[in-house]
């Protein structure tokens, strides 16, 4: 509702503009025969033609606001942002009770990391895929611990 009244009193502004502009023109004219010091004259035909001009780019900004109003009115139309629903995905946080029901603590698997100094993995036969996004800095061994894991794994089958 405030995009809406911001808008009409953009618009409002615009007319207002485009009437002052139009209005003053010859003045305009004095000051660049001023400024340029030569003769400018003013015909009839000159001045529609300026007046259209500036009207033809005040409907242009106009008709670009429309455009983008519209447009992001559109683009969202339909969506459900809940994040049930499922349409950008279902990722999310686990908490406590989620973890014990998901992954483990005794059973063989992917080992994630430690929670309440014990440690936790994925089991290997979870319903889960076994993607895994490692985030860590520089130097700090990502790569030998996920390739340790699974060399392990290899050796034990």
């Amino acid at each position: 509702m405030i995009k809406k009244i911001c808008f009409y009193i953009f618009l409002f502004f615009c007319l207002i503009l485009n009437i002052v502009i139009d209005l003053n023109i010859k003045n305009y004219f004095k000051t660049l025969e001023n400024c340029f010091k030569q003769n400018i004259i003013l015909t009839p035909k000159l001045y529609i033609f300026i007046s259209f001009i500036i009207a033809l780019i005040s409907i242009l900004i106009i008709l670009d606001i429309l455009l983008v109003m519209f447009r992001k009115e559109n683009e969202n139309k339909g969506i459900n942002f809940k994040t049930e629903d499922g349409t950008y995905g279902t990722a999310n946080w686990m908490n406590e009770k989620e973890m014990m029901e998901v992954l483990s603590f005794n059973k063989p698997g992917i080992i994630l990391g430690k929670y309440n100094n014990r440690i936790v993995k994925l089991p290997f036969e979870s319903y889960f895929n076994k993607n895994i996004c490692v985030f860590g800095s520089s130097g700090s061994m990502k790569t030998i611990r996920i390739f340790t894991n699974k060399f392990i794994r290899v050796i034990k089958v």
